[in-house]
């Protein structure tokens, strides 16, 4: 395996061996609103290398290879990134007029102080929200019911203030009864609309499948308390290439309420989509970072649905080449999207690109692939997998596999040194800052995974690593 034998270079090998004396001492829906079909504006792109660049309306982004080689005569890995920005706002005040449906977790857990500041959490967003904007309120324990259907908010807000305020908590906890409801409601939305549902819960049901299926879109979800399922919550929200966060108590979900109104207030791109087209040779395998599907034998998809003013979204796309030497193949990729623009007669621009398809050779000697080798792009797919096995550890942990945990931290902490050493200096300082982190989630996993420390140490951790897989967060 290419990454493999990338960390047991000489080079690399004489780092982990110091590395080692070191150890030694030491619940979002975003649904894309109808645009208008107009003629698309000139794309700009600039290929150099490993790497290709490209820019359009509002969105400016590159496709980039591990490799320019790889050794001839048999399957070796290869990585894609694929990155992502939203351009900067040019009048942060416009705004396209939003439609929010809150999707709050009203089961019996939920008694006492943590409803009281949920509903509390839910008049702060209202009294942030503009008259013109769309709102409907959802709540859900056993079954899941409609307090407010969407409708304007300047024309419900003193209704509405009275009913959340009725809420009251009891039952059980259906969580996908909630979305399903919640994601009718925005169906109703006007056109012209950022649309959005915002799931919160403090608890878990058995639905994670059926919950991570619904999750088809950008998803992100909440958890309250210490008592929920990190792993389900993560997981809805991995699956619709979303935010996963937690707070201990109700209280803070003010400010995370208001950081969704705040993404969702300024969101300038929907449904971003970059379709790679596989040459014969190369293989699609797995991604991080974005919604992957394969659309046939010779292309596959990767679903970034919205971006916020100034977002920065990366996806890690496996591969595996198999190419003879001396034999050339070229990966193409196409990326789609919608850019939001409030401030115009028509407020959704189309926006297409071409990207310049990148070459990947094989090549009978090893220095050949040694100096095709795009150090960044290597170095972040070493820190995506980190990420993934870290998150393997806090579920390990969390289920009182803390021998498991511990050997799955040693591994990343090694493979980030290792790493470290020969990246570029921008990427090797976020792997060394990555490195300490999971240093000290080492140390914070010694504590009883029963204990407050023990959940708090392990809902950190699955919330940091989530995070780390599809915006850069090391």
């Amino acid at each position: 395996m290419i990454l493999a034998d990338w960390l047991q270079t000489p080079r690399v090998r004489r780092t982990l061996a110091v590395s080692a004396v070191v150890l030694a001492t030491g619940g979002l829906v975003l649904f894309r609103a109808p645009g208008s079909a107009i003629a698309r504006p000139q794309t700009t792109h600039v290929t150099s290398g490993t790497e290709s660049s490209f820019s359009g309306p509002g969105l400016h982004g590159s496709l980039a290879l591990s490799h320019g080689a790889v050794l001839a005569g048999g399957d070796r890995d290869v990585y894609a990134e694929v990155r992502l920005t939203a351009d900067a706002a040019v009048h942060s005040e416009d705004r396209a007029p939003l439609a929010l449906a809150i999707v709050l977790d009203t089961s019996g857990s939920m008694y006492g102080d943590k409803i009281d500041q949920a509903r509390h959490a839910v008049l702060e967003l209202m009294r942030d929200m503009r008259d013109d904007d769309q709102i409907a309120v959802i709540r859900y324990s056993t079954d899941a019911s409609v307090v407010q259907p969407l409708a304007r908010l300047g024309d419900v807000r003193d209704s509405l203030r009275t009913r959340v305020n009725q809420i009251e908590a009891d039952g059980g906890t259906a969580i996908p009864l909630g979305m399903r409801a919640g994601m009718k409601a925005l169906a109703e939305a006007s056109r012209g609309r950022v649309r959005r549902v915002v799931l919160v819960s403090d608890g878990l049901d058995s639905s994670r499948v059926e919950s991570e299926h619904l999750a088809h879109d950008s998803f992100s979800s909440l958890g309250i308390g210490l008592d929920f399922d990190e792993a389900y919550m993560g997981g809805v929200s991995r699956s619709g290439h979303g935010n996963f966060a937690f707070v201990k108590d109700g209280a803070s979900l003010v400010a995370f309420l208001q950081r969704e109104l705040h993404e969702t207030a300024s969101t300038t791109i929907e449904g971003a989509v970059v379709q790679l087209k596989l040459p014969h040779g190369l293989h699609f395998v797995s991604a991080t970072g974005a919604d992957a599907r394969l659309v046939d034998e010779d292309s596959m998809e990767l679903r970034f649905g919205s971006l916020f003013s100034k977002d920065e979204r990366r996806a890690i796309v496996h591969l595996t080449a198999r190419l003879d030497a001396g034999e050339s193949v070229q990966l193409g990729a196409t990326a789609d999207w919608t850019q939001v623009v409030p401030s115009s007669g028509s407020p959704f621009v189309v926006g297409h690109v071409d990207v310049d398809a990148l070459a990947l050779r094989g090549a009978v000697d090893s220095k050949s692939v040694d100096d095709s080798r795009d150090g960044t792009v290597l170095a972040n797919a070493t820190s995506v997998i980190a990420s993934e096995r870290q998150i393997e550890a806090a579920d390990a942990y969390a289920h009182g596999d803390t021998a498991r945990a511990q050997a799955l931290i040693d591994k990343n902490m090694l493979d980030l040194s290792a790493a470290a050493s020969v990246a570029p200096p921008i990427a090797a300082t976020a792997l060394q800052k990555q490195w300490q982190a999971y240093g000290n989630t080492k140390n914070s996993f010694h504590a009883a995974p029963s204990s407050i420390a023990g959940k708090v140490a392990a809902k950190a951790a699955y919330q940091d690593e989530n995070a780390n897989l599809s915006r850069a967060a090391y």
